[in-house]
């Protein structure tokens, strides 16, 4: 591997797999099951190259982290679960495993032995997903599900929602299941769910509005504009004056007409007030054309990757559709890094 991927952040998908019932195995039985799953996992990640990968034994499983593509993640969870499913009808007795997938900060490291590891949220909170899963069931965590949803349509249709979960430490996660194409699911549900409470806090803003609304907000606005429409919700509900008003902000931010009348449409629906046409908002004075510079995004980037890896280019690309300004870009951007880091990346694109 690179020596320059190691000693940095990274802000990638990490995929947990772990035997089920693994250790009240015999030896000779461990070994078997270990066997199977470490072709398995060989046979899945055949065609993700070695440099957009690191593979991690964890005894009973593995952890898998993704440099690349982040829908890499998503295809060698079903490939695995495929081969998994197989394998249980196959053999006496089968292998069982549960996976979780998750998005976060990732830190690559050597070990005491010169080995590679990797520490961070990243690969807690993708233990954890992976611990709420069932036999051969594939859960992934919110920050995945909005990456993934987002860069295709028929991606999301892949995804279940299955609710918040609380783990040892009182920390809540919500999850989804990620299902098999051909096999029945229905649409994500998290637009008509209870509000996750970590997200409903994001979004308290001074207008009293209903946490579950805003909630339902967010999940609709997701889709069509990417993981900033946690920070575009909660913006705007800061500045609204009442709930058509916020409705119609949002609206303004989607970039395509179709989709933003679908959106305004639903949204007036789901917050009870009267559709009407969507209001443009005109762009801030004095601030920069809204037509890039396409060397200055390419440096965007770069910087940008410097702090998160791979997933700068998809958020760059996002968030210059929905932004009016150089400012309110890099802004948007600026508020998916550690708050520490945050002046450094402004400035390095000449921004105050």
């Amino acid at each position: 591997m690179d020596p320059a991927k190691l000693d940095r952040t990274w802000l990638c998908p990490v995929l947990f797999m772990d035997i089920v019932g693994y250790s009240t195995r015999s030896v000779q039985l461990q070994a078997k099951l270990k066997d199977r799953f470490n072709h398995y996992v060989s046979d899945a990640l055949r065609d993700v190259a070695e440099n957009d990968r690191v593979i991690l034994d964890t005894g009973d499983g593995a952890a898998i982290c993704f440099l690349g593509a982040p829908e890499a993640a998503m295809f060698t969870g079903l490939k695995l679960r495929s081969s998994f499913v197989h394998d249980a009808l196959e053999h006496e007795p089968g292998l069982k495993v549960r996976i979780g997938i998750n998005l976060g900060p990732v830190k690559l490291i050597r070990d005491i032995n010169e080995n590679f590891n990797a520490i961070g949220d990243g690969m807690n909170t993708g233990q954890r997903v992976m611990n709420f899963a069932g036999e051969n069931q594939i859960l992934v965590s919110r920050s995945f599900f909005e990456v993934i949803s987002c860069l295709a349509d028929d991606y999301r249709q892949l995804f279940r929602y299955e609710g918040a979960k609380t783990d040892k430490h009182v920390r809540e996660h919500v999850v989804y299941q990620l299902v098999p194409p051909g096999h029945e699911v229905t649409a994500p549900g998290a637009p008509e769910a209870a509000p996750d409470p970590e997200v409903a806090a994001e979004l308290v803003g001074p207008v009293s509005f209903d946490l579950e609304m805003l909630s339902s907000l967010r999940a609709l606005l997701a889709p069509l504009v990417g993981p900033i429409a946690g920070h575009l919700v909660k913006q705007s509900a800061e500045q609204a004056r009442d709930t058509g008003a916020l409705v119609q902000e949002l609206a303004s931010r989607i970039s395509n007409a179709d989709a933003r009348a679908k959106f305004l449409s639903q949204a007036s629906r789901l917050a009870g007030v009267p559709a009407e046409p969507a209001q443009e908002l005109p762009a801030p004075a004095n601030e920069a054309s809204p037509t890039w510079d396409a060397d200055w995004l390419e440096k965007a980037r770069k910087e940008l990757a410097a702090y998160i890896g791979p997933m700068a280019g998809v958020l760059v690309d996002r968030t210059a559709k929905q932004a009016r300004s150089r400012k309110e870009l890099c802004d948007g951007l600026s508020a998916k890094l550690p708050a520490d880091k945050r002046e450094q990346f402004l400035a390095a694109l000449g921004v105050k």
